[in-house]
Order: C-alpha cells, then sequence, then structure tokens
C-alpha cells in the first residue's frame, strides 16, 4: 500500500530569508530561458504526439523512464510556459510531455480560446499514452499548474483504468471545486466596448456600461458563457460549477504546493483538500510557502522545484 511504500512528510512550513534578491529571480528565468532556446545542446530527444500542441522531451538513452504530464493553466498551450521546466526535468532523467488542452498553437497573437468543454477523457488519453510509451517504465506522474493543478486532482479523482491511473498527483495552487470557463481576454480593456461612446466610459462605470469586442472573437463574449457549466467534461457531460472534486477517491501520492499570499485563488483550497485527504486516510505532501502568491519566484521556486524533485524520487 502507498503508506507503507512511500514516505509521506506532511505538511510543511517553508521558512525563507527576509525577501530575495533581483538577482535570483532573474537567474532562475534566465535559465530555464537558456535551457529551453539551447536544449539541443543536451542529450535529450524531442518527440511528436497525437495531441494538438502537445510535445514530449525526454532523455536521449535507452534506459527507461517515468514519464511526467505536465498541465498548463489558464493561460492557454500556446504560451509555451511550462517548456524551461519541462526540458530541465528532462535533463535530470524524466520524459515530459507538455500536454495542451486548450488555445493549442495560437502563437502570441489574436484572440484567445475560452478554458471551456475540456473533455477529461481525451486527458486520460493522453497518461495511457505515456504509459505505453516505449521509453516510459509504466509510472505517469501528472503535474498540474493553477487551472492545470485543478485538472490535475480532478484525473486524480476520476473512475480510471489501469492505463489511465496516475502513478502520482502534484499539483501548484490547486482548487477543491471544478471552476467555470476563463479567458485572459475579459481582462483586457481592448475586448470591450463603451455603450455609452467613445471616451465616456471612466473607472467607476459599471459592466452593463460595455459590450464585448467582436474583435476578440464572438464566441468568447463574457455575456454568452453559462457559468453554471465548470470548464470541464466527462464523456460528453457539463460538471457542474462548484461541484467538490473527489480527491479523496485517490490512493497514491500526493503532492501539493501554494503561496499563503496567493492572490489568485485563496491557500484555504489547498487547506480543505489536505483535510479531506486526511480525513479518508491519505497522506498528502503539502507545502505552504508563507510569503508566496500564486506564481513562485527567487528561493521560493528554487525550494519548490527541490520539492518536486524529491517527491519525483520516491514515486513508487
Amino acid at each position: 500500500m502507498f503508506e507503507n511504500s512511500f514516505k509521506s512528510t506532511g505538511s510543511i512550513a517553508v521558512d525563507q530569508p527576509a525577501g530575495y534578491t533581483e538577482f535570483m529571480k532573474i537567474f532562475i528565468w534566465v535559465l530555464a530561458s537558456f535551457v529551453s532556446i539551447c536544449a539541443g545542446a543536451y542529450p535529450l530527444t524531442f518527440e511528436a504526439t497525437p495531441f494538438v500542441g502537445s510535445g514530449l522531451v525526454s532523455p536521449n538513452d535507452t534506459n527507461k523512464h517515468t514519464m511526467i504530464l505536465m498541465l498548463h493553466g489558464s493561460e492557454g498551450g500556446s504560451r509555451r510556459s511550462l517548456s524551461g521546466e519541462a526540458n530541465l526535468l528532462a535533463t535530470m532523467g524524466y520524459g515530459v510531455m507538455t500536454y495542451c488542452y486548450f488555445d493549442c498553437n495560437r502563437g502570441l497573437t489574436g484572440p484567445r480560446q475560452t478554458l471551456q468543454n475540456i473533455e477529461l477523457t481525451r486527458v486520460q488519453a493522453a497518461i495511457r499514452w505515456l504509459r505505453k510509451n516505449p521509453a516510459g517504465n509504466g509510472k505517469v506522474v501528472v503535474y498540474g499548474f493553477s487551472r492545470g493543478a485543478e485538472l490535475t486532482m480532478i484525473l486524480g479523482s476520476l473512475t480510471s483504468t489501469p492505463e489511465t491511473h496516475p502513478s502520482a498527483l502534484i499539483a501548484h495552487s490547486p482548487s477543491d471545486v471544478y471552476n467555470g470557463a476563463y479567458n485572459w481576454d475579459w481582462s483586457e480593456p481592448a475586448c470591450w466596448i463603451c455603450k455609452l461612446g467613445e471616451g465616456q466610459c471612466t473607472e467607476k462605470s459599471k459592466e452593463t456600461d460595455y459590450r464585448w469586442n467582436p474583435s476578440c472573437n464572438p464566441e468568447n463574449d463574457f455575456n454568452k458563457i453559462d457559468f453554471t457549466k465548470s470548464a470541464w467534461l466527462f464523456n460528453g457531460v457539463p460538471i457542474s460549477t462548484g461541484m467538490p472534486i473527489a480527491i479523496e477517491k485517490y490512493d497514491g501520492p500526493i503532492m501539493i504546493t501554494v503561496g499563503a499570499k496567493d492572490t489568485v485563488w485563496p491557500f484555504e483550497q489547498t487547506q480543505r483538500l489536505e483535510e479531506k485527504l486526511k480525513k479518508f486516510g491519505r497522506s498528502p505532501e503539502v507545502t505552504y510557502f508563507p510569503d508566496a502568491d500564486h506564481g513562485f519566484y527567487g528561493t521560493d521556486e528554487l525550494k519548490r522545484r527541490d520539492l518536486v524533485l524529491d517527491f519525483l524520487k520516491r514515486v513508487p
């Protein structure tokens, strides 16, 4: 059983120095970007996959490796935000698929696709594909960020077969419930037109004083979204917004990290996940970073990545 074979460290509060240098903040992202751009200098292989906008990077050797399914957040897959860390993990002996579940291959310009109607069985198909990959050792870890962390929790909670059951879950700033549709363009001023006339709307104007700009894609109109339905479908059936994620059904190793000063999603969501898991006899490894926000930088990010590597080494 998991409890006997996988040693849990429980909840951790990370003590950090008072602040961190701008140098460290820049260093991490320059390093990640350098590896992402120059990964050809490393003994890695890059493989196309059957999944749109998704690629697999793995060590260029004949060994069998633990596979990781990395899931981006609400920014969408076109930003390629996970490529740097994926390449770093591959240099350390893991096969990593950066999986795109919406807004794939758009590039950096043009209207974003709305995060909605995501079929969960397609993501399960990616787990199955990784498990059968000749370079894999049969282990598949799902590793998600923000909305991708929500998706990570969902995948652990779903009814699955041995082929689609994750070997372990890693989630950074997850949710404990199913959330609704989202689009970054909803916060873009250029995507809203003042009904009162050009220059007539101010900071005190009401939401009803604006209408959606069709140049930002008519299908993305905020006012036409059914927010009673979450962003997720299972076998074509919509799942209601606010429905609790049944993470207690998952019996494998779970690691969660979150910032106690998260201004995007409250860290209380992680606390509820931890409480539920422990109530059902699970032993999640949960780390709270007292001074961190939603995205991590500097020493917090270094510590988070060290925790990820330590966890991956112990996945049974």
